[in-house]
């Protein structure tokens, strides 16, 4: 059950007329009132239109999409066409934001569409070193509003979610660069707080232990968590990796694949034939460079479409009122797509140009 304005009300030792007073700023009550009953409402994780919500039995049809540009631009039109295909052949309407991966823009637009009587949420989350939105979503379900996460997952939420395979993902490309010789596999990653980076860690690491390949840690370089990550993080963890002589690079998306190449263009390396390379993601960067990239796919449009099943079949199941739905976490399959950058399909020396317009490339 949802928070309700009585439960506020109780914990306060206050009428329901006083808190609702109090959360309208009502000058009839005093400061110091005001502000003990905020502060409850907000530990209880109270959410004002809640009454209201259980009390309407209007339907909205009405489901809301809180996506985020940070770090996937590339994934994000091929998701969005996912998602707004499906919701239209259901009879249903699409609520979409952008948090621009920022937690507090992500709070109020979760706060819209639980007062705007949303049925359901899909959520791009925000997830960053200060934290996330967690709490507020576990009210949310608790309050009986399903939620559907896509791309990142909260392994301590218990609710749908539908990701990439990433660790799968990661440990092909990996074994792949393994089996074409290759033992000093330079990675590029990010911040691990977020799930899709640390299972595409996970995969390179595992891939490593299961050809019996030593885990080295100075072949690992972080980009910093800057928001959103940036073609100059890439730059430079790729700088402080070629200092390691590897003889092979992967890198976690394709932000950290721009720097990372324009990295190895300065440093007069020819790929393939003095560095294999393979990153993960390829939309955005196969557009600006002019080079035949192995890349880890992404099946873009499947999550979005899949995510959007989910969320409607979540709203139907309440509208029918039966028993609830088991939790579905769902991994979808990525593809290795061999171009000529790993060096598998290299004879002769043939050079690589990568004199496309890099640095125009934006995040």
């Amino acid at each position: 059950m949802s928070i309700t304005i009585k439960d506020v009300a109780r914990a306060a030792n206050v009428s329901y007329s006083t808190v609702s007073r109090a959360l309208k700023n009502s000058p009839k009550i005093s400061a110091k009132t005001k502000e003990k009953i905020r502060r409850i409402a907000k530990e209880l994780n109270y959410i004002p239109n809640a009454v209201a919500r259980e009390l309407s039995s209007q339907k909205t049809t009405t489901v809301g999409f809180i996506y985020n540009i940070g770090t996937h631009k590339s994934n994000l039109d091929p998701i969005m066409e996912g998602i707004e295909e499906t919701v239209a052949k259901e009879g249903f309407q699409l609520l979409s934001f952008n948090s621009r991966e920022n937690l507090k823009t992500e709070h109020n637009y979760l706060r819209f569409l639980h007062e705007k009587r949303a049925e359901g949420i899909l959520i791009f989350p925000v997830i960053t070193e200060e934290g996330s939105n967690l709490s507020y979503l576990k009210s949310l379900i608790k309050g009986n509003i399903p939620v559907v996460v896509i791309d990142r997952y909260f392994p301590e939420l218990d609710t749908d979610y539908v990701v990439s395979d990433n660790f799968g993902g990661a440990y092909e490309a990996t074994a792949h660069l393994i089996k074409l010789g290759h033992r000093r596999i330079g990675y590029i990653t990010g911040q691990e707080y977020q799930t899709s980076v640390y299972d595409r860690l996970e995969g390179y690491k595992k891939a490593l232990e299961d050809h019996r390949i030593i885990y080295q840690k100075e072949l690992i370089k972080k980009v910093a968590p800057k928001l959103p990550s940036s073609i100059e993080e890439g730059w430079r963890a790729t700088k402080d990796l070629l200092k390691e002589r590897p003889t092979a690079i992967f890198t976690y998306n394709e932000i950290a694949t721009v720097g990372a190449l324009k990295a190895i263009r300065e440093e007069g390396i020819n790929v393939p034939e003095d560095l294999a390379f393979i990153g993960f993601d390829e939309v955005a960067v196969a557009s600006h460079i002019f080079m035949p990239l192995t890349v880890v796919v992404q099946q873009a449009y499947k999550i979005g479409e899949m995510g959007a099943r989910m969320i409607i079949e979540r709203v139907k199941h309440l509208h029918q009122k039966k028993d609830c739905l088991e939790t579905r976490h769902i991994s979808v399959r990525t593809k290795l797509l061999v171009r000529d950058s790993c060096g598998a399909k290299l004879k002769g020396r043939v050079k690589v140009n990568l004199e496309g317009d890099l640095d125009g490339f934006n995040s």
